[in-house]
């Protein structure tokens, strides 16, 4: 089967013939029909700031596609049907599984999916049967973006942010995780204005059901934010973008006990006076992944209606053209673009 590789740091993948991936008792084989581009893979090929599991390794953690095998052990699915495999391969026992927080998994036997170990940018891939969450006739097989991108906001929003009604949002970042985290905002009654320097994406922000929108090239993110407010600040501040200048722009945008959600990041560092964090009890957060119970509501509110997907993906490149697919990623040229093996 083709598969696209990651060799080194600053190199394109590399799309190469490799052997089918073999599955275990508790495991499936997955034809994958689309995979998301997320924006984390540039952190690997570009950056070096997160590190492969194995060199080479196949990239892509968003799939959507059919069971073509299951293992000997596996009752949960069966062959033929539709799925998108959750990302994070929890233990399923240690203490924070336990607790239904699986994104923080410490088990030995923790992999991500597409990080760690082989992913999604493939024509088959692997996955142990208990993270394959079912994909209804109604979603496309782009719903595997909800893998991530959508189950990533949904826990951002109803878990870390606590989202209410009535509540002030501020969205920094109009990507494809900030426009799903836009979404799950509005769901759960909240005013929303999003922010970004890319017109087009603030035009879909627009559609998408945003109260205001910011272009902090042109317009003084704080005074738009205390305009949209009237004056108090936000609420609640998602932060995806993890640079100097944005980061200071969320937390000057936030209101006296306000909370900022960090699930962007850089290698830039968050600068904060303590002093200003003891005057203000502002609160401030980290967000990461999702378990498969919020990748399955999600996919509950796309079936239903109530989230867009099909306005999040832009662009479709089949698998020979990964990299002219990462490349739209990087320039900010697409929402999401989606591979097509």
């Amino acid at each position: 089967m083709k598969a696209a590789r990651f060799y080194e740091v600053g190199k394109p993948l590399k799309v190469e013939n490799v052997e089918v991936p073999e599955i275990g008792p508790h495991d499936a084989l997955v034809r994958v029909r689309a995979c998301g581009i997320c924006h984390t893979d540039l952190h690997f090929i570009d950056e070096g700031l997160l590190k492969p599991g194995k060199i080479p390794q196949t990239m892509g953690h968003e799939v959507g596609g059919d069971v073509v095998e299951v293992g000997e052990a596996v009752r949960n699915v069966k062959v033929g049907d539709r799925v998108l495999i959750h990302f994070y391969f929890s233990c399923g026992e240690c203490y924070y599984c336990q607790r239904g927080r699986e994104s923080l998994c410490i088990g030995e036997s923790f992999q991500q999916f597409g990080f760690t170990t082989d992913g999604g940018y493939a024509e088959y891939a692997r996955a142990p049967s208990r993270n394959l969450v079912r994909l209804p006739d109604e979603v496309p097989y782009e719903g595997g973006i909800l893998a991530d991108a959508g189950s990533t906001a949904y826990h951002a929003v109803r878990e870390v942010g606590k989202v209410r009604i009535g509540e002030d949002v501020v969205i920094m970042g109009a990507g494809g995780v900030g426009l799903c985290t836009l979404q799950m905002a509005k769901i759960s009654g909240g005013r929303v204005a999003a922010v970004d320097v890319v017109k087009d994406k603030l035009k879909v922000a627009e559609e998408l059901g945003a109260d205001s929108i910011i272009n902090s090239r042109e317009q003084d993110v704080r005074k738009e934010v205390m305009e949209f407010t009237q004056g108090k600040g936000a609420d609640v501040v998602f932060e995806f973008v993890g640079r100097e200048q944005t980061m200071a722009n969320a937390i000057n945008s936030l209101k006296r006990g306000g909370r900022l959600v960090f699930i962007g990041y850089s290698e830039d560092l968050f600068k904060v006076s303590p002093l200003d964090l003891v005057r203000t009890e502002i609160e401030v957060m980290g967000s990461r992944a999702s378990s498969r119970r919020e990748t399955a509501a999600v996919v509950d509110l796309v079936q239903s209606g109530r989230f867009n997907l099909k306005r999040l993906v832009t662009h479709s490149v089949p698998l020979d053209e990964v990299n002219y697919g990462l490349d739209l990623v990087r320039k900010g040229l697409a929402i999401r673009a989606v591979v097509k093996p």
